[in-house]
């Protein structure tokens, strides 16, 4: 018996001896991430969305040395794209660049095609940005007290432009005509760009998005009002809704978000990854066209920031009774 055991300890030696050079020959379990990483816009090329998803791709392609492709997925009023994300593998590899509307749609749709509390996890806020109300300087609406006037004197006859059913413009229009006791014709578009062309070739009347500032810092469109509850410092000039309309405040804000399921160092590792980028002085530098604030959230204070947003906007959303679907 000792012989035998003697020989089955050989043998096993031996196999260990000969296996060994091949698992030192294995690669280690690569750090996340080792391979191509896409952003999912959930809207056009062009807009908001789209532009602040590549400026932060091409930070996180530097920060976390793998590249960060960007792919347009719109429609639905950014549910498409976003329902793409939540049912991806949660591995950290299909990332979101979302925005006010991926609460707002939890609200406008009778059946959104995905939870925002279960499918998707908060990474983080990237920026605040208003919404600004502007007309082509045809229509000679100097302040938004005339586009209200000129509203109540034709009822029905102004058109109001915006990005998209169930998005912050969308809601920024349809609570100023509740609050200001205006009748105006909501036009939604695919885009807050084809809402712009549209107001500047004046087939409506107002453009309520937040991708109007360049279009205003040219004289393109002329701007009346940003939907924040005060001016913002990077649109000096142009005053609140709330000036007018008191008690009015819309802010549209971005962030990245994951699938569910996403391991919490990726989560974290994105976060911080972002955050850094947020505070980069040529980030800052290209936001100040877009009205944009950077922000650059940790997951926890984002993921708090979402929860309020959804309870605040749940409330509006019901006292407005909008149903979409």
């Amino acid at each position: 018996m000792a012989t035998s055991l003697i020989r089955t300890l050989r043998h096993a030696l031996v196999l260990a001896a000969a296996i060994a050079p091949l698992a030192c020959a294995l690669p280690a379990h690569a750090e996340y991430p080792d391979r191509t990483i896409t952003m999912i816009v959930p809207f056009p090329p062009g807009g908001n969305t789209d532009v602040l998803g590549r400026l932060v791709a091409a930070k996180l392609t530097t920060a976390l040395h793998a590249h960060v492709i960007v792919e347009n997925r719109p429609g639905a009023g950014s549910m498409l794209g976003s329902q793409f994300v939540a049912r991806a593998k949660p591995d950290g590899y299909t990332i979101l660049m979302g925005s006010i509307s991926n609460v707002l749609n939890d609200f406008f749709y009778k059946k959104p095609l995905y939870d925002i509390r279960k499918d998707l996890i908060p990474v983080s806020q990237v920026v605040s940005v208003p919404n600004y109300f502007a007309v082509n300087p045809a229509t000679k609406i100097d302040s938004l007290a005339q586009l209200i006037s000129y509203a109540k004197q034709n009822p029905g006859k102004a058109s109001c432009a915006t990005s998209g059913v169930g998005t912050s413009p969308f809601l920024s229009c349809e609570l100023f005509k509740r609050m200001a006791g205006v009748q105006m014709t909501t036009v939604p578009y695919q885009g807050g760009i084809p809402a712009i062309q549209d107001t500047i070739g004046g087939r409506v009347t107002v453009a309520v998005v937040n991708e109007a500032l360049p279009y205003i810092n040219h004289h393109q469109l002329t701007g009346i009002a940003v939907t924040s509850a005060r001016p913002s410092p990077l649109a000096p000039g142009l005053p609140a809704v709330a000036q007018s309309v008191p008690g009015y405040d819309v802010t549209s804000w971005y962030g990245v978000f994951v699938p569910a399921g996403t391991p919490q160092p990726i989560v974290d590792k994105l976060g911080a990854a972002i955050g850094q980028a947020m505070r980069a002085d040529d980030v800052k530098k290209a936001l100040i066209p877009l009205g944009a604030i950077p922000v650059g959230s940790s997951p926890q204070q984002f993921q708090q920031f979402v929860t309020s947003e959804w309870t605040r906007w749940g409330k509006v959303a019901r006292e407005l009774d909008l149903h979409l679907d």
